[in-house]
């Protein structure tokens, strides 16, 4: 989330992002809670709420201009553990992130890594933001 936050900062509001991602074929939720998060960080970096930039979830384009909102495009197929690209094209160029997960157990260790963190801190609500020390 944090990288395409501070993408979505330095750059200005000419440039449109979509988010891509490709995952296993039994999984159901369009998108998924890691293109919400990367989602959130382009709004995040923009001063915006991501509900009022979320734009149509099953956009299928391939192709630039996506529009003004951050538009997702969700495949599920094979036994893809996990791909997510954010985009960010002005017309004149576009930037890509890309981030690849081989094994499952990258997402378990984060979820074991973030509970016993939880587990020296006083009831309250944190986010990841919290965990990883960004302020």
């Amino acid at each position: 989330m944090y990288l395409t936050e501070i993408a979505s900062k330095s750059l200005n509001d000419e440039y449109l992002s979509k988010i891509f991602e490709v995952h296993h074929k039994h999984k159901k939720d369009y998108p998924s809670g890691t293109a919400l998060m990367l989602g959130k960080g382009i709004a995040d970096g923009k001063n915006k709420n991501l509900y009022s930039l979320i734009g149509n979830k099953f956009l299928n384009k391939k192709s630039f201009p996506y529009g003004k909102k951050i538009n997702f495009n969700s495949i599920r197929k094979g036994e893809i553990i996990g791909e997510h690209e954010v985009k960010f094209s002005s017309g004149k160029e576009i930037i890509t992130l890309n981030h690849e997960a081989f094994d499952r157990a990258l997402y378990s260790d984060g979820a074991l890594t973030a509970a016993k963190w939880l587990m020296k801190k006083r009831p309250g609500l944190y986010s990841m933001r919290d965990l990883l020390n960004f302020s």
